[in-house]
C-alpha cells in the first residue's frame, strides 16, 4: 500500500528514472564493459546514443524540477531539451534512412521501432504547442512519447534479465519482454485509472507492428 501511493505521489519522477534505467542497463555493454566494440567507432550511432541519452537524462531532470515546483529552471531545461530531442530524432531518422539506402527496405523489427518514433514524434510536438495552455497534457504527452521511445533499449534491457544463448535467444526470450511491457502498460492505467488515448493509439501501433515481426521471423 506504501509503495503504492509513493509511486502515485511521484509517478512521473518514478517512470522517468524507469526509462532512464532501462536505456542505461539496456546499452550498458556500449558505456561500460565492451567499450572497445566496433559501433563504438562509428560516427551516426555515437551521434544518436549521446542524443538518446541526454533526451532521457534531461527527462528525468526535467521531472525532478516540476516535483521541486522550480518551473523557471524547467522552462530553461526545457529549450535544452526541445533541442536535444530534435537532435534524437533526427539522428534516429538518419539510422533508418541509412538503412534503407543500404539493404533497400527496413526489416520488420525496424519497422515496429521506426513506427513507434513517428507517433513519439507526433506527441512530442503535441506537448510542445499545449506546454503552457495545458501542462497536464503537456506532461502525459512527453512520458508517452519516451514510452514508444523506449522499444530498442528494452530489447537489450532483457537480454540482461534472461541468461544469453550464443545461438540466439531462448523460447523464453518474447515472453519475458511481453511481460516487461505489461507491467509498463498496466503501471499507466492503473495511474490514470483508464486507457488514455495515447496508450490506445500506441499500443495498436506496437502491436501491429509485434504481430508482423513474428509473423516474419524477425523477433
Amino acid at each position: 500500500m506504501q509503495l503504492s501511493l509513493f509511486i502515485r505521489k511521484n509517478f512521473y519522477l518514478v517512470m522517468g528514472l524507469v526509462f532512464w534505467l532501462i536505456v542505461m542497463i539496456g546499452f550498458s555493454d556500449n558505456w561500460l564493459y565492451d567499450v572497445g566494440q566496433p559501433s563504438n567507432y562509428v560516427p551516426k550511432l555515437i551521434i544518436h546514443g549521446l542524443f538518446a541519452f541526454s533526451w532521457f537524462t534531461i527527462y528525468l531532470i526535467q521531472v525532478g524540477f516540476i516535483k521541486k515546483r522550480n518551473i523557471k529552471a524547467h522552462r530553461k531545461a526545457g529549450i535544452a531539451g526541445m533541442l536535444i530531442f530534435i537532435g534524437m530524432s533526427l539522428s534516429t531518422g538518419y539510422l533508418f534512412l541509412s538503412m534503407v539506402l543500404r539493404k533497400g527496405d527496413l526489416n520488420p523489427l525496424s519497422y515496429m521501432t521506426s513506427s513507434q518514433w513517428i507517433f513519439a514524434n507526433v506527441l512530442v510536438v503535441m506537448a510542445y504547442k499545449v506546454r503552457n495552455s495545458n501542462p497536464r497534457l503537456h506532461k502525459t504527452n512527453i512520458l508517452f512519447a519516451n514510452l514508444w521511445l523506449l522499444q530498442a533499449a528494452m530489447d537489450r534491457f532483457v537480454e540482461y534479465l534472461i541468461p544469453s544463448v550464443n545461438a540466439g535467444y531462448p523460447d523464453y526470450y518474447i515472453p519475458v519482454w511481453l511481460i516487461c511491457y505489461a507491467i509498463l502498460f498496466a503501471t499507466m492505467i492503473w495511474y490514470y485509472k483508464r486507457i488514455p488515448w495515447q496508450l490506445y493509439i500506441g499500443f495498436i501501433i506496437w502491436l501491429a507492428g509485434l504481430i508482423n515481426a513474428i509473423l516474419k521471423n524477425d523477433f
